[in-house]
């Protein structure tokens, strides 16, 4: 609805492999039941790099600008995760606006590298506020419990951390899928050019970002 657009392409994402007859015999057809368990995780692993590329690439928009960009009004004040820091970025997605309608969007996740997960538990389940460089006793910390911590060691050495609305609420990024085939298609034959099984792996899927206003970043001080 409106004038906004935005397109999403779905890539296939594959390998191809094969197990000798020898290999076969010697682990004793415990390498069958094994060849999907990992193929799953793989496919998993996947389709997290698509969604944190989206983070760390910082793709464009329909509107030719950067997801995150000042002109989307979605790049917070450089800060570590304190309570202070955690608000401002909260304001700023609570006022974004759809023409002339006041959004009044709440978060739900904040993203952060594995390094700073501790930090960022700490300024939003404390009793108390939580400064820059010390912890109150007797402020109450108004962030508390405002959003859940998701962390990635994909964003390590990312100098950023972000907040994204719950995407019920609002539009974020959504993971696509063909047909909505979410598991890895897993194929085999026997094989031509080995003596032993050959096996084709494949998962058609896509990330895409809908929307800048459901998302804030905040550069690492």
């Amino acid at each position: 609805m409106g004038e906004r657009a935005e397109t999403a392409v779905l890539a296939t994402y594959g390998k191809l492999f094969s197990i000798t007859r020898q290999a076969i015999i010697n682990d004793d057809l415990g390498v069958f039941t094994r060849i999907p368990m990992k193929m799953g995780r793989a496919a998993v692993r996947t389709v997290g790099d698509l969604v944190f590329g989206i983070f760390l690439n910082n793709p464009a928009m329909a509107d030719g600008k950067a997801l995150f960009h000042n002109a989307h009004n979605n790049i917070a004040d450089a800060s570590g995760i304190h309570t202070a820091s955690i608000d401002a970025a909260r304001v700023k997605m609570a006022k974004q606006k759809d023409g002339d309608a006041v959004l009044n969007l709440r978060p739900r996740f904040l993203l952060c590298d594995v390094a700073d997960e501790g930090q960022a538990r700490v300024a939003l389940e404390s009793e108390f506020e939580v400064g820059a460089t010390e912890k109150s006793n007797t402020v109450p910390n108004s962030v508390r419990n405002i959003a859940s911590v998701i962390s990635d060691a994909r964003l390590h050495n990312h100098n950023a951390w972000y907040l994204t609305a719950d995407p019920t609420q609002h539009d974020t990024i959504e993971v696509l899928y063909l047909d909505g085939q979410q598991a890895p298609v897993l194929e085999q034959q026997n094989g031509w050019n080995i003596d032993g099984v050959e096996f084709k792996v494949r998962l058609d899927a896509a990330a895409k970002a809908w929307d800048a206003k459901g998302m804030v970043k905040t550069p690492k001080a």
